[in-house]
């Protein structure tokens, strides 16, 4: 049965191995930017590199059989302003956010296919998620999804495996 130290490691290598996600984090949503995002292309710098994948162990439960770990899990990127870059007259968003919001979906579903799919965890990502997209614009503007990933692994209720 994995541990949530476990399953963010997980998490950290996947979006490690993914070509666009640039950043990674964990803890409190609020506290994005802080010292627990990690820029994974270069590690030496503080500051976020976007797209960004951000988890937050949300709660736990346990029945008879199974356990249960609730992950909330975002993904964003940076909405920059468009004005005066495109010549197109067709365009006339002021921000890239369509973009973004589209891009951020496709990593989203890449992460949910990746855990759902791979039969050496011994856990399983249950098979609906729902993804809430989101807009926010504190010390940078960002855009994306905001899922919850419930991690279902067994759970044998067994006095036995507990340390002395």
């Amino acid at each position: 049965m994995p541990s949530w130290n476990q399953l963010k490691t997980q998490l950290l290598k996947l979006s490690q191995a993914h070509e666009q996600v640039n950043s990674f984090g964990c803890g409190d949503p609020l506290s994005i930017g802080t010292d627990n995002t990690t820029n994974l292309k270069q590690p030496t710098l503080d500051r976020i590199a976007y797209p960004l994948v951000y988890v937050d162990l949300e709660s736990a439960s346990t029945s008879n059989t199974s356990r249960t770990m609730s992950v909330g899990v975002y993904f964003m990127d940076r909405v920059e302003d468009i004005r005066n870059k495109d010549a197109d007259p067709l365009k006339y968003w002021k921000d890239n956010e369509d973009e973004v919001i589209s891009d951020m979906l496709e990593i989203a579903t890449d992460f949910i296919s990746f855990f759902q799919d791979d039969p050496e965890f011994n856990y399983t990502l249950n098979s609906s998620v729902t993804l809430n997209r989101f807009l926010e614009a504190r010390d940078d503007k960002v855009a994306g999804w905001r899922a919850v990933f419930n991690f279902e692994m067994p759970f044998s209720r067994s006095i036995c495996i507990i340390p002395d």
